[in-house]
Order: structure tokens, then sequence, then C-alpha cells
């Protein structure tokens, strides 16, 4: 049994089709520490990540789990939690602004209103956004909606194994929050692709936000198939990024690689040769020290747990 005993914890929860990952952090930015990581393989079918239907088909095998799981840590400190949920239950837009009300409530009415001009349909959502000033004049937005029937259901799983749900995000944003101390500090605009079996998500940022933000899903196939398509459709990302009618246009350099299994490693050769960019693999001790032997699937829940 692991036994440990700190002032303020956080713990990260990743929910994935193929696997629940829990990572606990102790402290903030670079007196953090990594008290323990764990991830818990789930039979196919019982997740999914679709937006607009509820994701945990079987709520209860999935509760017992995470009860197993978190009964394997003694101590008091495992209170709140964040979740990371897979990209594909959300919707995500980037959106610009001249200008943007003070009041919260005003400022989220103004983005649902830009949503909907854009045939989305935001009854019955969650929002959340972050906002960016432009280098000229103005805002960029990075809007988020999930729905509400499947973020409940994930808080309620939270809830019946005893923990307090504090924040609910993407797994890509967790990942890029993760790492985003140590790569602002290389380079003031750079890609991160975070990959998963079925889908990756590419977002740059530059002056410390995310200003650029594409998810796809990929078909299965072969494994060569399944590579190319990857490739491809991260390097069309890229491609479009660099080729917007933006009043400012920064030079990218930089493609990190972060996400599931084995897929980052393999594609990582591949896109060095497409693209001109300098590509890099990410595993979490490039973050933080006390990560080292945490796998790269890990990133997410890291950034989960550091951010409470």
């Amino acid at each position: 049994m692991l036994r440990f005993f700190a002032r303020t914890t956080g713990l990260g929860i990743e929910i994935t089709s193929s696997a629940m990952r829990l990572a606990a952090v102790s402290g903030r930015g670079t007196n953090s520490s990594v008290l323990f990581t764990k991830a818990i393989p789930l039979p196919a079918g019982l997740v999914s990540s679709a937006y607009a239907s509820l994701n945990l088909l079987e709520s209860d095998r999935i509760a017992a789990e995470l009860k197993a799981s978190l009964n394997s840590v003694a101590g008091p400190v495992l209170r709140r939690a964040a979740l990371c949920l897979p990209d594909g239950a959300f919707r995500v837009q980037t959106l610009e602004f001249d200008e943007l009300p003070d009041n919260a409530d005003d400022r989220s009415r103004l983005i649902r209103w830009r949503l909907e001009k854009t045939a989305f349909d935001t009854t019955d959502t969650v929002l959340r956004h972050q906002v960016l000033p432009r280098q000229d004049k103005g805002f960029t937005v990075l809007a988020c909606v999930a729905k509400q029937q499947v973020i409940s259901q994930y808080e309620a799983l939270l809830v019946g194994a005893g923990l307090e749900p504090w924040s609910v995000g993407l797994s890509s944003l967790h990942s890029l929050n993760f790492y985003l101390p140590v790569l602002i500090k290389r380079s003031g605009v750079f890609a991160l692709a975070h990959i998963t079996e079925d889908s990756f998500a590419t977002i740059v940022v530059e002056a410390g936000g995310a200003r650029f933000y594409r998810y796809k899903e990929i078909k299965r196939g072969g494994t060569d198939e399944i590579k190319s398509r990857f490739m491809r459709e991260i390097d069309d990302s890229l491609h479009f990024y660099m080729h917007m009618d933006r009043s400012q246009q920064s030079e990218l350099k930089h493609l990190y690689l972060t996400g599931e299994s084995s897929l980052p490693t393999d594609l990582a050769d591949g896109l060095r040769s497409m693209t001109s960019l300098e590509v890099e693999v990410l595993t979490p001790q490039t973050a933080l020290p006390s990560a080292a032997g945490a796998g790269m699937d890990m990133a997410a829940a890291l950034g989960a747990g550091s951010s409470l």
C-alpha cells in the first residue's frame, strides 16, 4: 500500500476509452512533486468519447475500478480532483473579438452568441473559455463546450468515490498546460500534437496561450495506413495555421508530440521528413524531474493534478 502525507495534493484523473490514469501531485510549479501515478486498463466498450450522448456506458464498473485504486493509497489528502476527458467529448473553437465585456456573465453570453451564429447549438452545455490579448488589438478566445449531461455523469463518478470534482477539461489542454512552463522558455511560438489511438489534437501556442486548435478522428486501418493518416492530417493542420490570414505571422519552428502508447514516437521520424520543423517527443520528466519513470501517456493526468 502506498502511503504519503502532504499539505496540499491535487489528484488528476484521465478517463479514455482504453484506460483510467491517476496522478497525485503535491505543491506547485518547480517545487511540485509527483507522489504517484497509476494506469488502469479499461475493457473496450465501457467509455465513449461522444459529444452528444452519455460517455460512461457502465458507470458501476468504472466506479469500482476507481474506488479500488484509491483504496490502495492511504492518507486523508486525496480530496480535490481534476478530470481530463477525451477531446471528442468537447467542441472547441477559437474566436476573434475586437472588444469583450468586463463582466464574466456578459462575456460568456457573448461567446455563446458567437458560437450559435456559426450554427452551433449551445443548449444545455457547459462553457469554459480562455481569453488571450492579440498583439495588435482585441482578443482571441479559446472556447470549449461540452454537454451538461456528459459532464454531470463524470462528476457523479468522482463524487461517488468520495472526491470533490474541482475542474473538468480536455486531455490535450491538460497535457499542454503540464509542459507549457518549460516549452515557452524555448520558443514563443510552437505546436503540440496530442495523439491517441484514434484521434489527435493540434494546438499552436503564441504569446503563452493557445491560438489555434484542431481535433480530428482517424479511422482505423492497418498500422502503416494509420501512421500515414496521422502524419498527413497533422501536417495539414500546421499548413493551415501557417497560411491563415492573420495580422501578424509568427514563425513556427517546433512541433512537440505527446499522447498515448507508442504512437508519438512512431510518428516522429515521419513528421521530421514531411516538415521543416524540429520535432520532439515529450515525456513527463521533461517538465518535472520527479515524474521520472512515468510514461508519456501520464502527461494529461499530471497536468490535471498540477492544476489544483
